[in-house]
């Protein structure tokens, strides 16, 4: 069963603030992993890869550079899951 943008959005939003150590209060969907929540490119790979087992679906390098936002990430997992 397909899941909804918010609830892709919630399970996300769980796991950047536990994987970047940052409250879900200071989180917004349009901040930049890097830029703004503080990640490395090394927490943004292991993001990508606990995406990928959450969602079971597999995210090809050339689509990473555009993974830079929880809203990004969110929209991708929404318009590809069950493919």
């Amino acid at each position: 069963m397909a899941l909804s943008k918010e609830q892709i959005y919630a399970k996300l939003e769980d796991e950047v603030a536990k994987r970047f150590n940052v409250s879900k209060d200071k989180i917004q969907g349009d901040h930049d992993f890097v830029k703004e929540i503080g990640a490395d490119s090394i927490d943004v790979v292991e993001l990508v890869v606990e995406v990928e087992d959450e969602f079971d679906l597999e995210i090809p390098d050339e689509d990473l550079d555009e993974l830079t936002t929880l809203n990004k990430v969110t929209d991708y997992i929404y318009a590809r899951q069950g493919k």
